[in-house]
């Protein structure tokens, strides 16, 4: 056994830091050389394919690949098979799909009353291939593979050494920070090219504001509906679609982004609360609950 392999096995979620954050900003760095990010290269560099190489082949590859040199190929194959796991009640299917919509909708009335109302009402219409569409599209191709590195892999590991609640707050910096190179590309993290001015506000959106309620509300998903992934996948980019543009302007005018955050905030608060911090996670979860879902029995740093 190679030094590496045996260092892997014995650190498997270091390992796997290591190989997303030094991959991942590998792969921004041409778009953040090019002429839509620093400009130290003459040419323009599109974003788009070093993100997806990130997402599929760093976060859904090397998770696969790390949990095969950690825990052997049994294990690795149970953690693939999360990615196509669809078993959970309908009443999931519909928080994931239209929970954060809903939540933010009613969050527009409390602060407008029953006028917040008219926007849906007219533009209803707009929501299969505006929304809807779109949301099924970005949740196979791009956060499956994204939530097998943060829930799957990272999550679920810390989960069951120091809690749902606290994996969950430690993995939200680290989910943020490995965003933080896109603030300095052209249609990064926004439309239009961000100025130098903003950083100190989009650092703490994505190292705390925008990141904890995300992170609580996404394990407790995962760990409400036997750990799938399609479904976490969803519920994902239902709230990046929801705090977006197309959402914002047709559904919800005049409210800022933040607001659909500080409602996500207020959802995780009351979720950590009424869970008392397990996030859906039996309090009794113990080895044999976690080698059935295709973690290792006893858990690594």
């Amino acid at each position: 056994m190679t030094s590496l392999r045996m260092a892997v096995r014995a650190h498997p979620t270091i390992a796997y830091l290591v190989l997303l954050f030094g991959g991942a900003w590998l792969l921004f760095l041409p778009a953040l050389l090019g002429q839509s990010g620093i400009g130290l290269l003459a040419v323009d560099i599109p974003r788009e394919p070093g993100l997806l190489l990130a997402v599929l082949a760093i976060m859904g590859g090397g998770s696969i690949l790390v949990t095969w040199i950690a825990d052997g190929g049994a294990a690795a194959k149970a953690f693939a098979r999360r990615a196509i796991a669809l078993r959970a009640g309908p009443q999931w299917y519909l928080l994931a799909i239209f929970g954060v919509p809903v939540l933010v909708l009613v969050a527009t009335v409390i602060l407008r009353g029953p006028d917040a109302l008219a926007p849906v009402a007219q533009n209803l219409a707009e929501l299969p291939g505006g929304y809807l569409l779109p949301l099924i599209i970005a949740a196979v191709l791009i956060n499956i593979c994204e939530e097998m590195a943060w829930l799957s892999f990272l999550t679920d590991r810390w989960q069951e050494r120091i809690g749902p609640l606290r994996a969950s707050l430690a993995v939200a910096p680290l989910f943020g920070l490995l965003h933080i190179p896109l603030f300095f590309i052209v249609g990064g993290l926004a439309d239009g090219r961000l100025p130098l001015s903003a950083f100190p506000e989009y650092a703490v959106l994505l190292l705390v504001v925008a990141t904890v309620p995300v992170r609580i509300l996404l394990t407790w998903v995962w760990n409400s509906t036997h750990k799938s992934l399609p479904l976490a996948a969803i519920f994902h980019q239902s709230i990046d679609m929801t705090a977006g543009a197309f959402m914002l302007a047709t559904f919800y005018p005049g409210i800022n982004g933040l607001w659909v955050y500080a409602a996500l905030a207020v959802a995780a608060l009351v979720v950590a609360v009424a869970t008392r911090g397990r996030l859906g996670l039996p309090s009794r979860a113990g080895a044999a609950g976690a080698a059935l879902a295709g973690a290792p029995a006893v858990v690594k740093v």
